[in-house]
């Protein structure tokens, strides 16, 4: 049999753009975690309080490295459920429960690895998915929109330690917003209804990117089409990512809805 990846999926559309790229791939669904399984393919269903159970399951179906995708919030656990394997990690992966997001996958990239699979990024997984790192889509931006942007991405350096945020949005050198453990989403509703006299007379920014010395084989910062929507919907002006740092799903539709909102769509 020859060796597979493993798809562990969770939220949104990556895993299911990463399984179209590679029809040889095992989906890996987990309890409590609603995901729609691709036609045809080798489906796993795990539970985070059996992954002694999950790595046999793996191995049995020759699957040598995995690939997460999508997000996830934190399982409550019962321990009363874990088996042996969980059990014995679970001091591990409890205390690590209780910090930042990074910090986390760095554990449960290392539970995978120590158990002998090699962890890919989804960037790997489906090249296809990064786009051209001198990528233009729409407008122009002003000189003061590109201001905007450095200020955001300036911040997010800043607060990198911190292991809190992968975007935040900039208006007139004021920062509007950052991305907390609500996710991408909840901020941009955050911005949009903040009050116009705020902004400084300019429309705001949006910028994306990992944190400095992220391991980007889990957690890539994403956007999709309702990135896009939730951006326009904030009155913002446009959208800059870091190039070779953040997945762009749906492409063709992200790019659509950046020219019909008279956005912009830069990465660097």
């Amino acid at each position: 049999m020859e060796p597979r990846t493993a798809i562990l999926a969770g939220h949104g559309l990556l895993p299911q753009e990463i399984a179209q790229a590679d029809d040889t791939s095992v989906f890996v669904t987990f309890d409590g975690v609603d995901v729609d399984v691709p036609t045809g393919r080798i489906h796993i269903s795990a539970s985070f309080e059996k992954l002694g159970r999950l790595f046999r399951d793996l191995r049995a179906n020759a699957v040598s490295e995995v690939v997460f995708a999508g997000a996830m919030t934190r399982p409550k656990l019962n321990p009363l459920k874990f088996d042996v394997t969980t059990a014995k990690l679970a001091p591990k992966v409890l205390k690590a429960m209780k910090g930042g997001d990074d910090g986390l996958l760095r554990v449960v990239l290392k539970l995978f690895e120590d158990e002998g699979f090699r962890v890919v990024a989804a960037s790997e997984a489906a090249p296809a998915l990064m786009v051209d790192p001198h990528l233009v889509v729409g407008r122009v931006p002003s000189e003061q929109e590109r201001a905007d942007a450095l200020r955001a991405l300036d911040i997010l350096i800043a607060i990198s330690p911190q292991d809190v945020a992968q975007s935040a949005v900039v208006a007139g050198g004021q920062c509007l917003g950052i991305e907390t453990i609500q996710g991408t989403d909840a901020m941009l509703r955050f911005v949009a209804d903040t009050p116009e006299g705020l902004k400084r007379g300019e429309k705001g920014v949006f910028v994306k990117a990992a944190k400095i010395d992220q391991d980007l084989r889990v957690d890539m910062p994403t956007i999709g089409p309702d990135t896009v929507r939730n951006v326009a919907g904030a009155g913002l002006a446009g959208l800059f990512i870091a190039a070779g740092g953040v997945i762009v799903l749906e492409q063709e539709e992200v790019f659509r809805l950046v020219r019909e909102n008279n956005l912009f769509l830069i990465a660097r």
